[in-house]
Order: C-alpha cells, then structure tokens, then sequence
C-alpha cells in the first residue's frame, strides 16, 4: 500500500519544527574532520588548488572571479568532490542512520501516529 501523502507530509513537518533535522546535521558534523575521508578530500582539494594555482600568472588586471570560476569548474568535472563526499556520507552518516537517525525518527514517528514505541 502506497503511504499516505498527507500522513508522510505532517511527519516531515513534524521532524523539522522539532529541530531533529538539525540535531541529525549537528551529531553528523561533530567529528567529520576527524574521518580519513574528510582529510583525503581537503588534501586532495588544496593539492588541486595549489597546481592550478601554480600554473597561472598573476597581473594587476588577472579577473580573480574568471579564475576562481574556471578552478570550481575543473574540480567539480573532476569528479573528486563527489566521490569524497560520498566516502565521507560512508564514514560519517552511514554508521549513525541505525545508531542515532532511526531510533529518533521512529520516535517521532509514533509520537504523531499515537503509538507507544515500545
């Protein structure tokens, strides 16, 4: 049976006016940069930057936002930064969901639909 729309709308609504999305963000950042993958990707990223840094000339008139531009589109075509983010997703969110992220959506959950979680 498909879930009720308005049901799934009201519990949305629910988890965001009680901050749980916001905690969710918070425990979930709260030690990313300590996660190999995190300090892969900032490595990664500023040995990219410095390169292509390294390659260009600086002049009175260089057009900085021309440059910072071309620089954020040859990192996002590289690739690097989605496949970071989705190592860091792995070490980071992944082992929360079952932890931290389901217990409290379960519990809102059954808060709305007046059920004892237990």
């Amino acid at each position: 049976p498909e879930p009720d729309k308005a049901a799934v709308h009201d519990i949305i609504n629910n988890i965001k006016s009680q901050g749980v999305f916001d905690q969710f963000r918070k425990e979930c950042l709260a030690d990313v940069d300590t996660k190999p993958a995190y300090q892969n990707l900032q490595s990664r990223v500023e040995n990219y930057v410095n390169r292509f840094l390294s390659k260009q000339t600086w002049t009175p008139n260089l057009n900085k936002n021309q440059l910072r531009e071309s620089l954020r589109k040859q990192i996002n075509q590289s690739g690097m930064l989605t496949n970071g983010v989705e190592r860091i997703i792995e070490q980071v969110v992944n082992p929360k969901i079952f932890q931290f992220i389901k217990p409290r959506i379960d519990e809102v959950v059954c808060q709305h639909l007046g059920i004892d979680p237990k």
